[in-house]
């Protein structure tokens, strides 16, 4: 997992590192990272590069980068924003031979550039000042922050400069990846500049796709190739209605296309058939057969034999006629469950044995920070995700999933997880059934709670797999919108490839 620090943190070790080793070979070095990615980037050495150079430090290093560049062939041209510059870099740059210009002289320049390298303001940008306008479609590489983007607060302006990659220093800061961070930085590159962190707490750590396949393969066993449909974990769906039946169609898929090895259906009489037409791999569960798979996992709880391992309830209730005498029964049970949607207007308050993952977008956060007496606006919400999200666990006893462009996974304890890996076509309806079958999917497999026998799922492992199955629900999204429009359909469609992707 990668570690986020506030840029406070990540300032107090900068200078610590600069008293030690100096600034310029440390922008020497951050240099040469960012002209490294602007060669991967360009591949042809005919190509012209423009570097809009600010006046601080973050200046120096694309300076920096630009003369190398420039000894390496590529046409390039700095443009001064200010007059003020870093001299040292600015000599280099001369020296190597490249071309110096004002920014009132450069609007011409940015038309027929294959490169635009951002290095304006870095990590002292602050908000409302002045940025130039670039052409749809240009190519950005964003030095340590893409310019227009508040590093510390991930808020970013009407006129930021989104980067096709970006090229961080030291490490991740907390802007990069919340609130707009994700959608300005493009690929995140962090260069660790061997700066020392050890005195430093992180804020969270990011999950990303390396990082998730870790952790699915962390409990996996070559005697998993083994193990029949009961072992490989069976998965009990509370979900549909009248009025919205599709949602527990598209749940019920999605849990089926990612690997289950058998789904169990509660769902309304008058949507079944149509539950059984487009999921024949289901198979339905009466009351009494609820009662029966209760009474046995409480035996078993999450080892062999338990013909239900984890629930997965909500999508597509109706709230004014939730099967709700059946639900209470699932919530007192020690089998973990995802809930979404619906599930959240019912799921309970307080201690609970149940190990839970609630999965809200930012006003369902509200929602249920209201029913347990906590009173936020949607403003704050989105001003401090984290400490919301933290709140609601604590509230429900339950590791929470705020849903957006970074998902943030929070277990009571506070332990946070990040994921920032999803494309903005992922907000469309039905998207969120989607996601909760493959993490009723992940939680349902013993070998991937590492759960087996009486033991309880762990909030830890929760958290873990919560983050797992967000990575995959974005790498998802990004597969789909590669080629077509996404809708929910389509995304089902590519589950089977995405979850053969993470070893499935």
């Amino acid at each position: 997992m990668i570690p986020v620090y506030s840029v406070a943190q990540v300032r107090a070790v900068e200078s610590s590192e600069i008293a030690r080793h100096g600034s310029t070979p440390l922008m020497l070095q951050a240099a040469k990272a960012v002209s490294d990615v602007a060669s991967d980037m360009l591949r042809d050495a005919q190509s012209s590069v423009v570097g809009l150079i600010g006046p601080g430090n973050n200046g120096g290093d694309g300076l920096f980068a630009l003369a190398n560049l420039t000894a390496q062939g590529y046409s390039t041209t700095a443009v001064l924003m200010q007059t003020q510059v870093h001299h040292e870099a600015l000599q280099a740059y001369r020296e190597a031979g490249g071309t110096v210009t004002s920014f009132g002289d450069s609007a011409s320049l940015f038309g027929s550039a294959d490169l635009i390298i951002d290095a304006i303001y870095g990590i002292g940008y602050r908000l409302g000042a002045e940025l130039p306008a670039l052409p749809r479609g240009a190519r950005v590489l964003a030095v340590d922050v893409p310019s227009g983007l508040d590093a510390v607060t991930g808020i970013a302006d009407d006129r930021a400069l989104p980067a096709e990659r970006t090229v961080t220093f030291g490490a991740l800061k907390t802007g990069l990846v919340t609130v707009d961070g994700p959608l300005l930085t493009g690929q995140l590159d962090v260069v660790t500049l061997d700066f020392d962190f050890s005195a430093q707490s992180p804020n969270f750590h990011l999950v990303d796709g390396d990082t998730a396949t870790e952790l699915l393969d962390r409990h996996r066993s070559w005697r998993d190739a083994g193990r029949h449909k009961y072992q490989r974990g069976v998965l009990g769906l509370i979900a549909g209605s009248e009025k919205y039946p599709g949602a527990a169609q598209l749940t019920a898929r999605s849990a089926v296309e990612a690997g289950v090895g058998l789904l169990r259906t509660y769902v309304p009489e008058a949507i079944g058939g149509y539950l059984a037409h487009s999921v024949p791999e289901a198979v339905p569960l009466t009351d009494t057969q609820v009662a029966e798979a209760l009474s046995q996992a409480r035996r078993h709880l999450h080892g062999r034999g338990a013909k239900i391992s984890a629930w997965a309830i909500g999508p597509g209730i109706d709230s004014s006629h939730q099967p709700s005498a059946v639900i209470a029964k699932v919530f007192t049970s020690r089998q973990p469950a995802v809930i979404d949607a619906s599930g959240l207007e019912i799921v309970p308050t307080g201690p609970s044995e149940q190990p839970r993952v609630l999965t809200p977008h930012a006003k369902e956060l509200r929602m249920l920070l209201g029913r347990a007496g906590i009173t936020v606006t949607a403003q704050e919400i989105a001003e401090e995700p984290q400490k919301w999200t933290r709140w609601a666990a604590l509230a429900y006893n339950a590791v929470v999933m705020l849903k957006g462009p970074t998902t943030y996974i929070v277990e009571p304890g506070g332990r946070t997880l990040i994921v920032c890996n999803a494309v903005p076509q992922l907000a469309t309806a039905g998207s969120g059934d989607v996601l909760t079958g493959i993490l009723g999917t992940l939680l349902s497999d013993s070998s991937l709670t590492g759960v087996q026998g009486t033991a309880a799922v762990t909030n830890q492992r929760l958290l873990e797999l919560s983050a797992c199955a967000a990575v995959i629900h974005g790498e998802l999204g990004r597969v789909v919108a590669e080629n077509s429009t996404v809708s929910a359909s389509r995304l089902v469609a590519h589950v089977p490839e995405v979850m053969s992707s993470f070893g499935f």
